[in-house]
């Protein structure tokens, strides 16, 4: 029930994360079934693998998509290479200008340095794809299925790293105009300065966003065992330096309280890190979720699940 106190604030933006195969998909499309009784609601997933259309027992796609059986539920798996090319279609021509007029590469060079696969890249466009979302401001609450924490790490960092590209970008656009300067005697603006202006405050507005207590939470989501302890420790970590607001932990899969044996033994051992994870962040609310006896799928099972949530 540590979740319900979520419930009365004015929440913008929810993410979960933490370890592969902890149950953040099945958590987070729970948690859009609750959210979604009181505001409209779109769920999406930035994973490169993603399941949430299994959650929900049925297809996805890059598109919202309302989720079948749960009013004000609408739900997409970001396919980052769509996204990708749509970006390379609406910005490629800018930024191959900026490249060209403000470096000594050959238009080849900057063509070749432009088609390629640079790493966290999914990431980069599954954000725009959110930022693209929530100024449509089409939908009231938006929820994150984050990719496993590695992933999940490279998104929380991209405010930064986008701020050097920018910066980059900005340097380079720099000398284009000096030079021009010189040259003419004026100043001459062109749609690539456009571009720099709107990505500079598209960064800026995203790290806002993701620092603000008032309209976002990080959920995490882990599982009482020492590798998903410690991975969970380093997640806080990294959220704490990037000031992502974070206060909610879920314990998930813990064994039930029964005769059978193995479970009583795996439930032994299950506790000794329940009680790190209290003793490691005392000032978290903790959210205690047992292991279930079926796989939490489709509306009907995920439905049963808000009832321990929340």
């Amino acid at each position: 029930m540590a979740l319900k106190n979520l419930l009365e604030k004015k929440l913008q933006f929810i993410l979960f994360g933490g370890k592969g195969g902890v149950g953040k998909t099945t958590m987070a499309a729970v948690s859009a079934i609750k959210f979604a009784q009181k505001q409209k609601t779109l769920i999406f997933t930035t994973d490169p693998a993603p399941s949430l259309g299994d959650s929900f027992g049925q297809t996805l796609s890059n598109e919202p998509q309302a989720v079948k059986g749960v009013k004000n539920l609408y739900a997409l798996e970001i396919n980052a290479q769509q996204v990708l090319k749509e970006f390379r279609q609406e910005y490629g021509e800018d930024i191959l200008d900026i490249l060209q007029k403000g470096t000594y590469l050959a238009p080849e060079e900057v063509e070749e340095i432009f088609s390629l696969d640079i790493p966290g890249l999914d990431e980069v466009m599954g954000l725009k794809k959110i930022t693209d979302f929530m100024e449509s401001r089409e939908y009231e609450l938006y929820i994150v299925d984050t990719a496993p924490t590695g992933h999940t790490l490279r998104l929380l960092a991209l405010p930064e790293l986008l701020d050097d590209w920018i910066k980059f970008l900005a340097k380079t656009r720099w000398r284009y105009h000096y030079m021009i300067k010189r040259i003419s005697g004026r100043e001459k603006t062109e749609k690539a300065d456009q571009f720099l202006l709107e990505m500079k405050k598209t960064v800026k507005r995203v790290r806002n966003l993701l620092q603000d207590s008032e309209r976002t939470e990080f959920i995490i989501v882990t599982i009482p065992e020492v590798m998903a302890v410690r991975e969970t420790e380093d997640l806080i970590n990294d959220l704490q330096r990037f000031n992502i607001p974070s206060s909610h932990i879920i314990i998930n899969n813990i064994f039930p309280k029964n005769d059978c044996q193995f479970c009583q033994a795996r439930r032994k051992e299950q506790e000794k890190y329940i009680k790190e994870i209290k003793r490691l962040f005392p000032s978290f609310n903790i959210s205690e979720v047992q292991l279930q006896s079926e796989e939490v799928k489709e509306i009907k099972k995920l439905n049963q699940l808000t009832k321990i949530l929340f």
